[in-house]
């Protein structure tokens, strides 16, 4: 069972008070830090469900913070960041965060965003799916969340694992965007943006095995992914 302890990094203290209120006030228990080098303390002595992160701090800044926790924890990131382009938050999905929302929004709209991800932890889904064709194999383990191709495991992170589960147990189906942000992760308030970002990941990691399994693009509509048996060539 997940717990509901948070990490918030920010080196302005106004902001940690007013997102330690909200999120209390929410039943999430908050730990503080206003630097890396703190952040890193925590996450060493502590368990940490989800970390709110910002982009802008005095020494180490938020981005590559991002990326030395993804080197030893799969912890949900969302970025807390003053930054609004469209830039920072593509990077700050592409190096390992999950969400990215910016300081202007409602502290309400950060809460709905951290309960979200919330809710995507305690998702409850079928132990294992299975699935044969073409010349290989596609075994999919929800319980250890591992992902094998052809006998080989595909490493993913967690919301790339949702995502590759969901569009393989609806192999050869078009699935719209609202579908997947419904389904994947389960809130109302996700940029689409994401999906292109995470199809991105996906097709990166699968690239080695389109001779089994191709994610395509299907134009205003969604995403569709099929296998090679499948394919109408």
């Amino acid at each position: 069972m997940f717990e509901k302890n948070i990490l918030l990094v920010d080196d302005q203290q106004d902001i940690l008070e007013l997102m330690s209120d909200y999120l209390e006030a929410a039943g999430y228990s908050i730990y503080t830090a206003s630097n890396s080098d703190e952040a890193i303390t925590i996450l060493n002595k502590s368990l940490v469900d989800i970390i709110l992160l910002d982009v802008m701090m005095p020494g180490e800044d938020g981005f590559s913070l991002c990326k030395k926790i993804r080197e030893f924890s799969t912890t949900p990131i969302l970025f807390l960041s003053a930054r609004e382009g469209d830039i920072d938050k593509i990077r700050g999905l592409t190096i390992g965060a999950d969400d990215y929302i910016t300081k202007s929004s409602n502290p309400a709209e950060v809460v709905a965003r951290v309960n979200a991800i919330h809710r995507r932890q305690l998702f409850n889904v079928e132990d294992s799916i299975e699935h044969r064709g073409g010349s290989g194999a596609v075994h999919i383990d929800h319980s250890s969340m591992e992902i094998y191709i052809l006998g080989n495991k595909v490493d993913m992170s967690i919301n790339e694992f949702r995502l590759f589960s969901y569009l393989y147990s609806n192999v050869g189906n078009v699935l719209s965007y609202d579908q997947i942000l419904q389904k994947v992760w389960k809130d109302d308030y996700y940029d689409p943006q994401i999906i292109r970002v995470y199809i991105t990941k996906l097709r990166d990691k699968l690239a080695e095995y389109n001779h089994i399994l191709k994610l395509k693009n299907i134009r205003t509509l969604g995403y569709r992914l099929i296998m090679v048996t499948d394919d109408e060539q």
